[in-house]
């Protein structure tokens, strides 16, 4: 009857630490994979912010090129003295 007792003591304590050592490594992975989260997050944010200063140079030239194109239909349409 003891040797019953030991034995199911052994699978407990067994158990509890198996439980121990798993969780232990599985809070280090809910870490590790928080931490490539934010490091996804900040290379968003850069390319985010560059997308935008991308955009604002794209409407800076196309605004250049409309005023060039309207100096030029201006220049056309003056009249040749």
């Amino acid at each position: 009857m003891s040797f019953i007792l030991v034995m199911m003591a052994g699978m407990i304590i067994g158990g509890a630490v198996v439980a121990y050592r798993l969780s232990k490594r599985w809070q280090q992975q809910v870490k590790d994979a928080e931490k490539s989260l934010q490091a996804i997050a900040e290379q968003h944010e850069q390319e985010a912010a560059a997308s935008r200063e991308l955009k604002q140079k794209v409407a800076d030239l196309q605004f250049q090129l409309n005023q060039a194109r309207n100096e030029l239909r201006a220049l056309q349409q003056k009249p040749q003295d």
